[in-house]
């Protein structure tokens, strides 16, 4: 079976984007925009959501960690003094290295979909790696009681990100880039 493209005469038009593709490019952006606002919520919380985070942790595990019970954050902040301190500023600083790490997968994302708009296979490779490094960073964060919106931003980056990596390589896909590729040539 040869190809429309192969034995048209003349130049071949390009073909049509199919909608897998239209819908990868959306899935990888929103994915990038829900880690880049998870980022953005951290970064502008500061040491204020690290202790609020803290807090709120710590009151919820109070009971599995033993303490005397009505004992809550505010009780044990007074009593450890310089070592509460201590896990607001490593709370603080884990924060912003995981926003950091997500604004960077972001940005990779954006700009991997930029360039996939043709369904290249390099840019889907991209998109995949990319989204499979925002599925294991967000499942991770997601698992270490994310402070306020950052949880549910994080299952937005991970289903998205699941999405993104099966819609890449999906079959309408790869026809697309080889009849797009085909369409170029002189």
């Amino acid at each position: 079976m040869t190809h429309p493209a192969l034995t048209a005469a003349g130049p071949v038009a390009p073909p049509r984007r199919p909608a897998t593709l239209s819908a990868l490019l959306v899935t990888t952006a929103v994915s990038a925009l829900s880690a880049a606002a998870g980022a953005v919520l951290v970064f502008a919380g500061g040491a204020e959501l690290a202790a609020e985070n803290v807090r709120s942790v710590f009151d919820q595990l109070a009971p599995e960690l033993g303490l005397p019970s009505g004992m809550g954050a505010a009780e044990a902040e007074e009593l450890s003094g310089a070592l509460w301190q201590g896990m607001i500023d490593s709370r603080t600083s884990s924060l912003a290295a995981r926003g950091g790490f997500a604004v960077f997968l972001a940005v990779w994302l954006l700009v991997a979909a930029l360039c996939a708009s043709k369904a290249a296979t390099w840019a889907r490779v991209l998109i995949t790696i990319g989204s499979v490094l925002v599925v294991l960073t967000h499942l991770l964060i997601i698992a270490d009681y994310p402070p306020g919106a950052v949880g549910p931003l994080g299952w937005v980056a991970v289903a998205t990100g699941l999405a993104a990596v099966v819609l890449c390589w999906l079959p309408a896909n790869n026809r697309y880039a080889r009849a797009a590729k085909l369409a170029r040539r002189p």
